[in-house]
């Protein structure tokens, strides 16, 4: 097998950075690519097994290109009700981006600091880093000091994340929430592509805001542990408790392929999004609810999920996307 390697280029009409591994694999059908820009957030916005693209890297808005990909979210996943929460007695305060709500946490399109990748014969990995410390504007909005890392591992069908997060503060504990939000391809028609969520509960939500409560699955909008294809589903939902002996799972049809989404046990939520009009999907790993501080802060605990580290504590976990034969 040939060693794994990288290059750096400018992404079109934007130039941002890109950096793209390439791990070649023992065939054509193994080859497999990833590209991400620390420029923009540390989006991964490509993988390509065998050259067929799985994200879907980009699209317009009001006529401004926006970068789709896989949105990091930290430390706020999905939405804040009312830009606003609070955390033993301390309140935090975001400017509003959705109805009145604050959406997707503070990194996903902000520059990253990016090392240079080190390859093996089969793997190559690059770490990245966002720090919150005094005179960054995230930390002036979220004012305790902490590194978010990631390091990126490509092997042959596979992309890993592997997230470490650092409380550097002297005296703040540090609550957080972790997500990945990739926007995939629907390959072949909708009819045949299938969705495995192997969720216990369904969240209970208002205009797409968790109560916190946590309901059986046929009290919900889908069950998806069976597979359903995304031609039966309009979803823009919360699950509850899934752990990495079950993972999320695609299954491309089509192609006779399947994308396996194993996380951590830490990532106990996820999100499906599945806009009928669309030319992409959503299933994003969340190790918190939606609003997570503010269900914490009222109580619900388990539904919430919040992480809370410790000055000087830190938290690793890792989420991969692995391609195989159905």
């Amino acid at each position: 097998m040939a060693e794994c390697t990288y290059s750096y280029d400018r992404y079109p009409e934007t130039d941002w950075k890109v950096v793209t591994l390439t791990c070649p694999g023992n065939s054509p059908e193994e080859q497999t690519s990833a590209s991400f820009s620390p420029d923009i957030g540390n989006n991964l916005f490509s993988f390509a097994v065998g050259g067929t693209e799985y994200l879907f890297p980009a699209g317009n808005a009001r006529g401004n290109l926006s970068l789709l990909g896989t949105p990091i979210l930290y430390p706020t996943p999905n939405r804040v009700r009312n830009a606003r929460m609070t955390f033993e007695g301390r309140v935090f305060e975001f400017e509003p981006n959705n109805n009145g709500n604050f959406l997707h946490g503070l990194v996903r399109a902000i520059p990253w600091e990016c090392d240079e990748p080190v390859a093996s014969d089969d793997s190559i990995s690059v770490t990245t880093r966002i720090r919150f410390e005094p005179g960054t504007e995230i930390y002036e909005r979220f004012p305790i000091r902490n590194t978010l890392e990631l390091v990126y591992t490509l092997r042959p069908k596979q992309i890993s994340m592997t997230f470490t997060v650092r409380n550097e503060d002297d005296s703040e504990r540090l609550p957080f929430g972790l997500a990945v939000h990739p926007f995939f391809q629907i390959l072949g028609d909708r009819s045949q592509v299938r969705l495995l969520v192997p969720a216990e509960k369904w969240m209970e939500a208002e205009n797409l805001l968790p109560s916190g409560r946590l309901l059986d699955l046929e009290d919900g909008p889908a069950d998806l542990r069976t597979p359903k294809a995304l031609s039966e589903l309009d979803l823009d939902d919360v699950f509850y408790g899934l752990n990495r002996s079950k993972p999320q799972v695609i299954y491309y049809d089509a192609l006779g392929k399947k994308l396996t989404l194993t996380a951590d046990d830490f990532y106990t939520h996820t999100v499906v999004f599945t806009p009928p009009a669309a030319p992409f999907f959503c299933v994003e790993n969340q190790s918190c609810s939606t609003d997570a501080h503010n269900l914490h802060a009222a109580g619900h605990v388990e539904a919430a999920h919040l992480a809370i580290l410790n000055p000087g504590e830190s938290h690793t976990s890792s989420i991969e996307f692995t391609l195989s034969d159905q």
